[in-house]
């Protein structure tokens, strides 16, 4: 049976271009429908029965930001946020590694550097950034006997991401001059990124914390050469 690949929300702009990514490499990718409840593990485990020989790797992105500091969220919005957040990422895993453990494959979590870089104005996205983190951290060791690996990615932020602008944190601000390279990352920048951790090659990675945000998390301001110095200086 050709082995296929699993992508369970494709809300997120970056999960979308790396499944194009992988259908153009040749794989077959599958995503979740949208009527089937990520944090309903009965439902998710009828869904994904089918395919429970064939599958060589899940991606499983982060859900979309609610925005607002902890004081202004609603009940809903906590609710919500536990949902599609550590419950998710919680049945994702217990579903798919499981099926997994005949053949092997890749747990893939696409989340975000807000798992190690809160924000005040996304709080509860955060927490449940950080939830996935280490749950991703668990799967690599209670699955890694079976051939699964698994793997958290923290990306940067982008030109599609929510304006997370708020008065608690800066780092929407000028986003773009917070990456060394001084613009956005291009569109389909994790493509290779995915398409290499499906590979055997990406053992070693196992329970690996990727940092895939162009160092943006490392920096904080702009330097510049200073004629004579062996070092660069801060700006004045």
């Amino acid at each position: 049976m050709e082995r296929v690949v699993i992508l369970t929300d494709d809300r997120m702009a970056e999960a979308r271009q790396v499944r194009d990514g992988l259908i153009g490499r040749g794989w077959r990718v599958e995503t979740v429908p949208k009527l089937v409840c990520l944090w309903d593990e009965a439902a998710l485990s009828n869904w994904a029965e089918p395919f429970a020989d064939a599958i060589a790797a899940v991606i499983h992105p982060a859900p979309e930001p609610i925005l607002g500091s902890v004081e202004a969220v609603s009940e809903a919005d906590w609710k919500r946020a536990a949902d599609e957040g550590p419950m998710a990422a919680w049945c994702v895993t217990k579903v798919f590694c499981e099926r997994m453990k005949a053949g092997g494959g890749s747990m893939i979590y696409l989340n975000s550097i807000h798992a190690e870089k809160p924000v005040g104005h996304g709080a509860l996205f955060s927490m449940g950034c950080a939830a996935a983190q280490m749950l991703a951290k668990e799967a690599a060791q209670d699955y890694v006997e079976f051939g699964v690996r698994a793997f958290f990615i923290q990306k940067g932020i982008t030109a599609t991401d929510p304006d997370g602008r708020s008065p608690v944190s800066g780092v929407y601000c000028g986003v773009e001059l917070r990456y060394p390279t001084r613009k956005l990352p291009e569109e389909g920048y994790l493509d290779e990124l995915v398409a290499f951790l499906l590979t055997p090659g990406a053992a070693p990675l196992n329970g690996g914390d990727l940092m895939a945000d162009g160092g943006m998390t490392q920096y904080y301001t702009h330097r510049r050469r200073v004629e004579g110095r062996p070092y660069y200086d801060w700006p004045k």
